[in-house]
């Protein structure tokens, strides 16, 4: 996971101003590629993240840290294609926890990316295309699952999870499922054997960001 170090508190209030003051420059300013990460995730912290409850306040922040990671200034954005390489880059960094409480704020949070990221005055607008409705977000957070779930009883051999068939992917996901649902039990039963090491934290804001969310 990205370090929350480099958006600490003692610098928060100066790119907040900043971030102000670009909002409020006159018609036509824009910023630079190499800002819009901090003005979006400013953008977070003035916006959803206040109408955000407990532990997703900083989850989805950062989630939205990971997604910046995978993501370009240069192209359009494909929601649906970005959820899945964010959750794949996150994969076993994580708590399943995680995924449970990106589910239940997706809708905010798609509803600000569609709002915000066309809106950074960038010389050339970003368009945000194919948003993520319930069913397919269901179906990527399961797929994830599954993939989590293979990559840590095999260990991340590669040679290993070359010869795993879909029809197998569609059998893990399939037991994690009760009435079209995911059943959130049956997820727990799944990972608890497996465990989660909450000392690969890179910092003691993310081990207490960890035990938060394996709370949950």
């Amino acid at each position: 996971m990205v370090k929350q170090g480099r958006y600490a508190k003692s610098s928060k209030m100066k790119q907040i101003k900043a971030i102000r003051k670009r909002m409020h420059a006159p018609a036509g300013r824009v910023i630079q590629p190499d800002a819009f990460d901090q003005f979006v995730l400013v953008r977070y912290g003035l916006t959803l993240k206040k109408r955000l409850k407990g532990i997703g306040k900083q989850t989805v922040q950062r989630f939205l840290q990971e997604m910046l990671v995978v993501t370009s200034v240069d192209e359009a954005w494909s929601l649906e294609t970005i959820l899945v390489k964010t959750f794949k880059n996150i994969n076993i960094k994580v708590p399943f926890q995680f995924y449970r409480v990106m589910m239940a704020n997706w809708p905010e949070v798609q509803h600000f990316l569609q709002r915000e990221i066309p809106a950074v005055p960038l010389k050339h607008r970003i368009i945000v295309t194919n948003p993520v409705d319930p069913n397919q977000l269901q179906t990527i957070i399961l797929n994830q699952l599954a993939a989590n779930t293979l990559i840590e009883t095999l260990g991340g051999n590669p040679d290993m999870m070359k010869i795993i068939t879909s029809k197998q992917v569609e059998q893990l996901t399939a037991g994690l499922v009760t009435n079209d649902a995911i059943n959130w039990n049956k997820v727990a039963t799944i990972f608890q054997p497996i465990g989660f090491d909450i000392d690969s934290a890179e910092d003691a804001g993310t081990k207490q960001w960890f035990e938060q969310l394996m709370s949950e």
